[in-house]
């Protein structure tokens, strides 16, 4: 397999500082001008490897679900679905704080753009077809969307009132499996 492209690695790196933006300022404060600070460039870089604001959302989307399949890969001797718990909610050296609060503003922004709200859906529709999977025959399909509504409804939460909600989603999800998983 190749090496990844220079302009492939640009364009992550930009779009990893608009991750970093856009959950530390909300959509509102994710300027094209903001993300280029951010990523050390100039304005017109970011420009250049992003035709518009939408396309830089759209890679967010593919940057941060690579990312979170990355976290979930990283624990191959753990059962697959806390492995995926562990990189979807819990606290500690995988988690990723400014990811999270990433999540909720792509979220936000997929409501007001129809392009996008086709991805994140398609997107979410991958992930509970995953949770599936990883169950290995123990969770439905309804079950498994109950499981990524639990996580993204975490994630919402968690970027509203992070306080409250530290530590207490990742342990709760593992106690939501243990009377979803079928025996």
């Amino acid at each position: 397999m190749g090496r990844r492209s220079l302009r492939t690695q640009r364009r992550g790196q930009v779009a990893r500082a608009f991750a970093r933006v856009l959950g530390a300022h909300g959509r509102g404060g994710a300027t094209i001008a903001a993300v280029a600070t951010e990523a050390g460039i100039a304005p017109g870089l970011v420009h250049h490897y992003f035709a518009n604001k939408q396309e830089l959302y759209e890679v967010l989307l593919d940057e941060l679900r690579a990312e979170f399949h990355r976290r979930v890969a990283a624990s191959p001797g753990e059962d697959p679905l806390d492995a995926y718990v562990s990189a979807a909610l819990a606290l500690g050296e995988r988690s990723d704080v400014s990811a999270a609060r990433a999540w909720v503003g792509l979220f936000a922004e997929a409501l007001s753009d129809p392009v996008l709200f086709e991805k994140v859906r398609r997107a979410m529709d991958a992930e509970v077809a995953h949770v599936e999977r990883r169950g290995k025959g123990t969770l439905s399909a309804t079950d498994a969307s109950a499981v990524i509504a639990f996580i993204v409804g975490a994630l919402v939460f968690g970027a509203f009132a992070p306080r409250k909600t530290a530590g207490f989603a990742a342990p709760s999800l593992r106690r939501m499996l243990t009377g979803l998983r079928r025996v």
